[in-house]
């Protein structure tokens, strides 16, 4: 077995994450490395692609123009760009998600499940390829299946009841009309694609999350995707080439092909991340452990908040406000950390952000 601790470990997540040497070409190779970009808050997705590339490159025109990029709600229930090809498999994994089934779920949003039924089957028939706002979609159901008391739970709050029908690949984001989202469907959007094999797509991105969050266990897996623990067990069972890796302790799994990567050395790194940014919704869990003891409620905050993070050498050390550029460190930091995180401050305050 082998035996690292969690400063190796963070040195080689960083690397992964194109936050040290090796950048990105793209978006799209930073959604693929990082299995997804939290994109909640368009703002914080395009500052956290354009740490990771090596030239900037607008989102919308990769999202609504090329189409190789697609925002949709996916890991954890919350919306992430994708990239476009890895969408199926995306799909097949999320349609082990049958929440929306369940007594506890239809009561807490306020529908039935036969309701439910209908909108599902009904999107296929009003949902194409021309964008339609929020207001819309909810009048094109209505119609079709003559639920006019659906009204207000399809017009306003978060989209909780659209999210089914994300998770089985009938919708996702069209480009915004003025101050408006609008949806689409992704088959006639993106083009029609072949069904992927539920295990198969698990297990592919089991491997990805591990390229870019491990070593991890199955549970850290099943958290981050939103998948059963159950299914998460069997598909690190099913994955071959992974090896187990003690990390301060801790039994974890890792791909064999990157042992070799936990053991290289680097410069120090200093890095200032936007709120949700991908390294830290990835490792909510181990807050505590990489660098936030004692102060895990500042970077994980109410409402699901992920605030700006000080990032040093892959440890948490610090969050910060990017209007005013103020820093609020964990402890003692040396003086060449901080005067590196100062600098970033004042470029980024230079450049707006």
């Amino acid at each position: 077995m082998t035996t690292v601790g969690w400063e190796q470990v963070l040195r080689w997540r960083m690397r992964r994450h194109h936050l040290a040497d090796e950048k990105a070409a793209d978006p799209v190779a930073v959604a693929r490395r990082v299995v997804g970009v939290h994109a909640q808050v368009a703002a914080s997705a395009v500052t956290a692609t354009a740490l990771r590339t090596t030239k900037p490159a607008r989102i919308d025109h990769l999202l609504y123009e090329r189409r190789t990029l697609v925002r949709t709600w996916a890991a954890r229930g919350t919306l992430h760009l994708l990239p476009a090809d890895d969408f199926p498999h995306w799909v097949a994994a999320m349609s082990t998600r049958t929440r929306d089934k369940t007594n506890s779920w239809l009561r807490y949003n306020g529908v039935t499940a036969a309701q439910m039924s209908d909108i599902l089957t009904a999107l296929p028939d009003v949902l194409t390829d021309e964008p339609l706002t929020r207001e819309e979609l909810a009048d094109a159901i209505i119609e079709a299946t003559g639920h006019q008391e659906l009204k207000d739970r399809l017009t306003h709050g978060f989209g909780t009841i659209l999210k089914p029908a994300a998770f089985r690949g009938q919708l996702c984001s069209g480009p915004p009309r003025g101050r408006n989202v609008t949806f689409v469907a992704p088959r006639r959007w993106l083009g029609d694609w072949e069904p992927v094999e539920t295990d198969a797509a698990i297990d592919r991105l089991a491997r990805d999350y591990l390229g870019a969050y491990g070593p991890a266990t199955p549970e850290e897996f099943a958290r981050w995707f939103d998948l059963t623990p159950a299914l998460a067990k069997k598909s690190f069972q099913r994955l071959e080439g992974l090896a187990t890796v003690d990390v301060d302790g801790t039994a974890m799994r890792l791909p064999a092909e990157h042992l070799a990567g936990l053991t290289k050395k680097g410069a120090r790194e200093v890095a200032l991340l936007p709120a949700f940014d991908p390294y830290i919704t990835g490792s909510t869990r181990q807050l505590e452990q990489i660098g936030a003891a004692g102060h895990k409620a500042d970077v994980s905050r109410p409402q699901g908040w992920i605030s700006p993070t000080v990032v040093v050498d892959g440890w948490v050390r610090g969050v910060w406000e990017p209007d005013t550029g103020e820093i609020r460190y964990f402890g003692t930091i040396p003086a060449t950390v901080r005067r590196a995180a100062q600098s970033l401050i004042e470029a980024n305050l230079s450049t707006g952000g």
